[in-house]
C-alpha cells in the first residue's frame, strides 16, 4: 500500500480526491493537511524526522501559510539528499497556466501536474510511476 498526503486548503477537494484514491485500491494509509505547515509537521512526525518510505504526496499550489512551492521547497531541505527522491509528488492545482506547470517541473521534486478535480486516468499515471520504481 502507498501512505499518502493529501495537501490542499479547500475541503471539497480533498473528499474528492480521497474518494478516488480510495476507489484506486492501493493508497492507505491517507492523511490530509490544509496548508504546507500543517503538512510539514504531519510528515516529519509520522517518518520520526527522516522522511522514510515511498508516499504519495499530493500538493495544491494555492494554500495559506507555505503554498505548494514553498512547502516543496522547506521538504526539499529538510530531507537528506539521499532521500529526495523516495516519495512521488503531484501538484494538483485549479490552474493549468503554463507558468505553473513550468515552474512545478523546475523544483525538481514534483513529477507529476494534474488540474482539479483529479482523475482516474492520473491515478494511473501516478501509480504507474510507483510501479516503475518498484515501489508498488
Amino acid at each position: 500500500m502507498i501512505s499518502t498526503y493529501i495537501v490542499d486548503d479547500v475541503q471539497s477537494d480533498r473528499y474528492i480526491a480521497r474518494r478516488r484514491l480510495k476507489k484506486a485500491g492501493h493508497f492507505m494509509p491517507m492523511d490530509e493537511a490544509t496548508d504546507g505547515v500543517d503538512f510539514l509537521r504531519k510528515y516529519f512526525d509520522q517518518r520520526n524526522g527522516s522522511g522514510a518510505g515511498h508516499p504519495l504526496i499530493l500538493m495544491d499550489i494555492n494554500m495559506p501559510e507555505l503554498n505548494g512551492f514553498e512547502t516543496i521547497e522547506e521538504l526539499k531541505r529538510r530531507l537528506p539528499q539521499d532521500r529526495l527522491m523516495d516519495q512521488v509528488v503531484a501538484m494538483f492545482s485549479s490552474s493549468d497556466n503554463d507558468r505553473d506547470i513550468e515552474r512545478s517541473t523546475a523544483t525538481g521534486l514534483v513529477e507529476h501536474f494534474f488540474t482539479k478535480p483529479i482523475d482516474d486516468a492520473a491515478i494511473a499515471e501516478i501509480l504507474a510511476t510507483f510501479r516503475a520504481r518498484g515501489y508498488v
